[in-house]
């Protein structure tokens, strides 16, 4: 007798451990088939991704003309040679310029928008098509369209004309100090369409009670503005600089499409550069470390940003 509730004690931990075992066993499956659900993604991303990426660091380190079979290891030598090229420098100085002008008015236009769409104006939808159409538009399309826009006999000279402007006509693709910026408004019109997506939902987002109790305060539509949206998309427009700084340093077809990083180098960025060197000049190791640096830029950047942010947040 003594016996039984002792023999009943083991079954019962048996009983649990098989019901434990398989539990496990269905959670193992259930995750099994969804890692091979996304192992055809996960391989094109080794695939295209991330063995280019490691590749690249890689051959930063290297002498390779892209197309012997021997490669010479040369260390730190292609980034002393970064850190004293003037070339560099400039480019380096381009980009951070073209990246200031993308922000900019990715934020402005982008906020300026939202704020119009979201009072429902009347073609709500005909100006969403609108704005949203260079961002799914082929970049190539969009460097052909601005360089007529910007040609000597284009749109915009012959608009200025019309309204006695003339005095402010000018070859703006072969100005030297009109081309970085002009061509930098035009990437923007390609991609300040979906910073316009991204804060309009988050202003659509925002508790309309704020508004209503600011409106009995008194408040007029520019002290909501600034009082009750801008703080309410803190973290949106956190997301749409790091977007547009991203997108800003990445900035190739457009310069390439329309003025090849010229003249002279004035609109030379860091990605027109690397192409120059890696693949025109078959220098894959220098073009490599100048990969290298602005990967480094674009994280350092990026960490930069979303510290103040979280800074801002306390």
């Amino acid at each position: 007798m003594a016996v039984q509730p002792y023999s009943r004690s083991i079954e019962s931990l048996r009983a649990a451990q098989r019901g434990r075992s398989g539990l496990s066993r269905s959670v193992l499956q259930r995750y099994l088939v969804a890692y091979l659900f996304i192992l055809p993604v996960l391989l094109l991303y080794v695939v295209f991704v991330l063995r280019p990426t490691l590749q690249t660091f890689w051959l930063a380190f290297y002498d390779w003309n892209g197309i012997s079979v021997d490669r010479e290891w040369v260390g730190l030598a292609n980034f002393q040679r970064l850190l004293a090229d003037p070339i560099f420098w400039q480019a380096l100085q381009h980009s951070l310029i073209w990246t200031v002008v993308v922000v900019a008015f990715n934020l402005a236009v982008g906020l300026a928008a939202a704020a119009l769409l979201a009072g429902n104006i009347r073609g709500r939808l005909l100006f969403q098509l609108g704005y949203f159409l260079p961002v799914v538009q082929a970049s190539i399309v969009t460097a052909m369209i601005w360089r007529w826009i910007y040609a000597p006999t284009g749109v915009l000279n012959t608009g200025l004309e019309t309204l006695g402007l003339g005095f402010l006509t000018r070859g703006w693709l072969g100005d030297f100090t009109v081309v970085l910026p002009a061509l930098a408004i035009a990437s923007s019109w390609m991609t300040f369409g979906l910073s316009v997506v991204i804060l309009l939902a988050g202003m659509q987002g925002i508790d309309p009670t704020l508004y209503d109790a600011a409106r009995v305060d008194g408040a007029g539509a520019g002290r909501m503005f600034f009082d009750i949206t801008i703080p309410s998309l803190r973290n949106t427009i956190t997301i749409v600089i790091l977007l547009a700084l991203v997108d800003a340093f990445k900035v190739f077809d457009i310069i390439w499409a329309t003025t090849e990083g010229g003249p002279i180098r004035t609109t030379e960025v860091l990605s027109t550069y690397l192409f120059k060197e890696g693949f025109q000049q078959n220098q894959y190791g220098y073009g490599s470390a100048i990969a290298v640096a602005l990967s480094l830029i674009i994280l350092v950047a990026s960490i930069l940003n979303l510290t103040l942010r979280e800074r801002g947040d306390d």
